[in-house]
């Protein structure tokens, strides 16, 4: 593993609203602080000691970062841009109903080159039971006032597996999404998760069947518009892939700092509490593991197949000192028939990417210990 991590992940926490899926920490903006936690999550920033031109890529997610004010916005960005100006991929995740056209415009200033915008329906039934507050309309100008102020590299988020959700409205969220032009579009599960509105109530996840079908319909009209899927649920135009979410499924390390946030340096992973109380008082780290060279393995071939080009056979060769073939020659007689071999990468084949922990679990079960868990993506 690297010495110096690339990527930087940063967690803004704040939301006007809280939405009825969302598992991710967050605080109602109305009952907190943001200076006090921008103020905390400088000081975390700077106790990582990054290198200044160590990183490719910084990622803000949340929460909500575009729910900060202009000037808490501007001097979040200001500060990281001083600390690091050379970033080669800076992304930032917005809701369209609060991306102003002034906070664009900071962005820009900035250096912040990639915005992805949740979007997750265009079915205003569909966004009410997911409680969401933003308009298609709101969706149009904020991608408007992106490419107006020079930032191309958009993608756009939707859910697909909303109870209730029809063919029709899968169809309608593609056209939409098309007629944006974007660069990137994510399509994900939904996700029931305990603790969650969605989870209190009982919601039931969707049959895995409509699931399927839903998947299929939407990677066969992308691939037909030039989007190529490059990871489970991930789609670009060529050359737009997201570099900060590779290092994720390369099981690269990286830097993390915020509320809840999940970083990975050396054989290091932790996770950082998700109470605000605690953060503020500088109690930044929660949990800390050691990844040993098992874990390693285990890991790397969990990330990297979710990728449609898989992994490569030298460096896998060069990290865990295994030829691997002759590691896995017991469980590729059952799994192997889902795996590819091209150009010296090991993949599982496109049609069975979707149901790929099938594959996966009968690929590693010959591992000293198997029950795993996997990281946060």
């Amino acid at each position: 593993m690297p010495d110096t991590p690339k990527a930087l992940y940063l967690h803004i926490p704040f939301c006007t609203h809280l939405c009825s899926y969302c598992d991710f920490p967050k605080v109602l903006l109305s009952s907190a602080d943001p200076k006090a936690y921008l103020s905390e999550l400088e000081k975390e920033i700077l106790s990582l000691k990054i290198p200044e031109d160590s990183l490719s890529t910084i990622y803000i997610g949340g929460g909500t970062p575009s729910a900060l004010t202009m000037e808490e916005l501007e001097n979040l960005l200001s500060f990281l841009h001083s600390h690091f100006p050379s970033v080669e991929e800076f992304s930032m995740e917005a809701n369209p109903d609060s991306l102003t056209e002034d906070k664009i415009s900071i962005l820009g200033k900035y250096g912040v080159n990639r915005v992805s915008l949740g979007v997750q329906s265009v079915n205003p039934k569909l966004l009410t039971l997911l409680m969401r507050h933003h308009t298609n309309e709101e969706v149009k100008d904020a991608v408007w006032n992106l490419k107006k102020h020079g930032i191309t590299n958009i993608n756009l988020d939707f859910i697909y597996g909303i109870p209730g959700m029809k063919k029709d409205d899968v169809l309608d969220d593609i056209d939409f999404a098309l007629s944006l032009k974007p660069t990137h579009l994510s399509f994900y599960s939904l996700q029931i998760e305990d603790g969650t509105l969605f989870g209190v109530r009982h919601v039931k996840e969707e049959e895995d069947d409509t699931l399927a079908d839903q998947y299929e319909l939407i990677h066969k009209k992308l691939e037909e518009h030039s989007y190529h899927r490059y990871e489970v649920s991930n789609f670009a135009l060529p050359g737009f892939e997201c570099k900060h979410n590779l290092t994720y499924w390369h099981d690269e390390t990286y830097y993390a700092a915020g509320l809840g946030a999940s970083g990975y340096i050396g054989n290091r992973r932790y996770t950082n509490t998700r109470s605000l109380t605690h953060y503020l008082q500088g109690k930044h780290v929660n949990e800390e593991e050691i990844i040993t060279p098992l874990d390693h393995e285990f890991e790397f071939l969990m990330l990297n197949l979710r990728l449609c080009k898989g992994f490569s056979l030298s460096k896998y060769s060069s990290l865990f000192g295994f030829d691997f073939y002759k590691r896995y020659q017991k469980s590729l007689s059952s799994a192997g028939e889902d795996l590819v071999e091209k150009g010296g990468f090991i993949a599982i084949k496109p049609e069975k990417l979707y149901t790929m922990d099938g594959t996966l679990l009968t690929l590693l079960q010959d591992l000293p210990d198997k029950e795993k868990r996997r990281p946060q993506d």
